[in-house]
């Protein structure tokens, strides 16, 4: 089986670390608010993706996370005058439904970042010890990226092409502008763990690298998300498992295209912003599912209403000719 993967830009004889099975893991949601077009396409995706590898025989372990510590849930909680806990177990649970709606499958593990501090302080821990991570005195805690001569690896992203080519914001604290948190100290109001460095909460690329080496192990077999993931997530959780544990955190990467609505990108000041629920309360979810799967997961989509109307039509004649042929 070839399987185009992301790092290489070629499409690969997909080998099992262990024959006959696949350890899988895709990124999911922060729960802040209803789930977008755009993610469930994503979702959709790696949900066909994983039921063909079971179709194929193999034993498939797939882990999706649910990120319900976060800058977004955060602010989200301040704007409603709830905590954040409120507000990540209400979208989690919305999540899950709406998942369920759209006939995807439940992951055989879903971690919760709030459930794994110990397994992220664990990560971070190795890393400053190994030299390539360093705390500060505020009580945050950088992966220094200069320190990773592989780092790009994925993305192809040159860091000094980047500092001549993006504004990043300006810490004093940090080596490099672009070092990232693994650890982010406590503020006011804000979730936080005791940890070696004071209290605090974890970055969001430290919470995935660490589930996967938790509940997988590393090198996994494929780690999925969207293009759009690739830099900078993707590329720092990967960073952080070749320094902690010498080992690359996945085989394959495989990534699907963005969704754009109408030819323009999906964006609330474009008044063309739809959640999943919006769609399914207005469509049948095997329509919604037969717009997204007629194009190549690797490809845009471009999605429409039109479009999704005449996917309405075609679900009801391919029904029509099932019944057909079911009495034939």
């Amino acid at each position: 089986m070839l399987v185009y993967n992301s790092q290489t830009h070629r499409k690969e004889e997909l080998k099992p670390i262990e024959e006959g099975k696949i350890r899988m893991y895709v990124c999911g949601p922060t729960v802040y608010d209803q789930i977008h077009i755009g993610n469930a396409r994503t979702f959709l995706s790696f949900d066909v993706i994983r039921r063909y590898l079971m179709y194929k025989g193999y034993q498939v372990t797939f882990a999706q996370n649910l990120t319900d510590v976060d800058d977004k849930i955060i602010n989200r909680a301040n704007e409603q005058g709830r905590t954040a806990a409120e507000v990540a177990e209400e979208f989690s649970a919305a999540f899950i439904e709406q998942m369920h709606r759209f006939g995807i499958m439940d992951p055989d593990i879903r971690p919760r970042a709030t459930r794994e501090i110990e397994a992220m302080q664990e990560m971070i821990s190795l890393l400053i010890e190994r030299g390539y991570a360093y705390p500060v005195p505020s009580g945050d805690v950088y992966f220094s990226v200069r320190s990773d001569h592989n780092y790009g690896i994925l993305s192809g992203r040159d860091l000094d092409q980047l500092r001549a080519g993006e504004r990043v914001e300006v810490n004093d604290e940090k080596r490099d502008p672009f070092d990232f948190a693994l650890w982010k100290a406590a503020k006011p109001g804000e979730p936080s763990w005791p940890s070696p460095w004071g209290e605090g909460r974890p970055g969001w690329h430290t919470e995935c690298c660490a589930m996967i080496h938790r509940y997988l192990g590393t090198p996994i077999d494929i780690h999925g998300g969207g293009a759009d993931l690739i830099f900078p997530h993707h590329e720092n959780e990967t960073a952080q498992a070749m320094c902690a544990w010498d080992k690359a955190l996945a085989n394959t990467w495989m990534h699907t295209g963005m969704l754009r609505v109408n030819g323009d990108k999906m964006s609330k000041s474009l008044g063309n912003f739809y959640t999943l629920k919006e769609v399914l309360d207005r469509y049948p979810a095997d329509a919604v599912r037969l717009l997204m799967l007629q194009t190549q997961y690797r490809a845009p989509l471009d999605f429409s209403f039109e479009r999704l109307d005449g996917s309405v039509g075609t679900l009801e004649r391919l029904q029509t000719c099932v019944r057909n042929l079911r009495w034939a």
